[in-house]
């Protein structure tokens, strides 16, 4: 999925409340926060976080479509909060909650992770 097809299906999802900047915003926290929690600590990765801008919704994103609700659910979760619907918030973030688990797990069965760092002279 790229990202102006994700901020599309949230926008279906949740109407316009927000604007593109905004959504953009959201978007470069949960992405950032996939390379360096789950990406990044497979071997094999070593990805450079480059925020997404307006130009670059034809770019893809890191998780794969199989696991968008990642993404829209951490996008609704942050819509809630800001519109201060803390019932709804809830229920977003443990969706997300959710959907993160799930990504991470397949992530981790298929990719090995990175050897630990080794404390020397201790």
């Amino acid at each position: 999925m790229n990202a102006g097809k994700l901020i599309e299906t949230v926008t279906v999802l949740i109407g316009q409340q927000y604007d593109l900047e905004m959504m953009i915003a959201w978007l470069n926290e949960i992405e950032g926060q996939v390379l360096d929690q789950v990406v990044n600590r497979a071997q094999g990765y070593d990805i450079e976080f480059n925020p997404f801008t307006e130009e670059d919704m034809e770019r893809e994103l890191a998780v794969p479509d199989r696991f968008q609700d990642v993404y829209i659910n951490y996008i609704r979760a942050k819509v809630d909060i800001a519109n201060q619907e803390t019932e709804r918030y809830n229920n977003d973030a443990a969706m997300f909650d959710a959907a993160w688990k799930e990504y991470a797990a397949w992530h981790i069965r298929n990719n090995l992770p990175k050897p630990a760092r080794k404390f020397r002279n201790y």
